[in-house]
């Protein structure tokens, strides 16, 4: 019975470790997006409000995704990180700025909320709490 415990905690540990990679991959798809709408000019509105709708979407499949990764580490490790809620209370509050900008076609608070709080949040992401995930599955 112990060689089953074993068997499936490893596999347990793979799927977490493939949860971080996906992850990062998709923190890496989301800066790409965020830096495609810094590049978009006034001229392409279209281009603009297409690409901030597949950014709200995808970015909240990362809140999603991450939540399930901390919950999974809390329960296996019973390790809490608290940076990861105060992360996405920040990051959906900024999408809550997003939308609001939107509505009121306030392009100036649009490009400000992407181009520094939406980017340096999911920076943070990238330099901090995905690498802090990874050592914690490695422990």
């Amino acid at each position: 019975m112990s060689g089953m415990t074993t068997h499936s905690s490893d596999e347990f540990d793979g799927l977490m470790v493939n949860t971080v990679v996906v992850t990062q991959d998709l923190l890496n798809d989301l800066i790409l997006q965020i830096n495609l709408i810094e590049m978009a000019s006034q001229e392409k509105e279209y281009f603009l409000n297409r690409q901030i709708s597949e950014l709200t979407t995808d970015i909240s499949r990362f809140v999603e995704v991450t939540t399930l990764l901390s919950r999974l580490i809390l329960n296996r490790k019973k390790v809490s990180i608290p940076e990861i809620k105060n992360s996405h209370i920040h990051l959906l509050s900024v999408m809550k700025g997003i939308t609001q900008a939107r509505q009121k076609m306030d392009r100036v608070v649009l490009e400000d909320l992407i181009k520094y709080e939406l980017k340096d949040n999911l920076t943070q992401w990238k330099i901090d709490f995905i690498p802090q995930t990874k050592r914690l599955l490695n422990t």
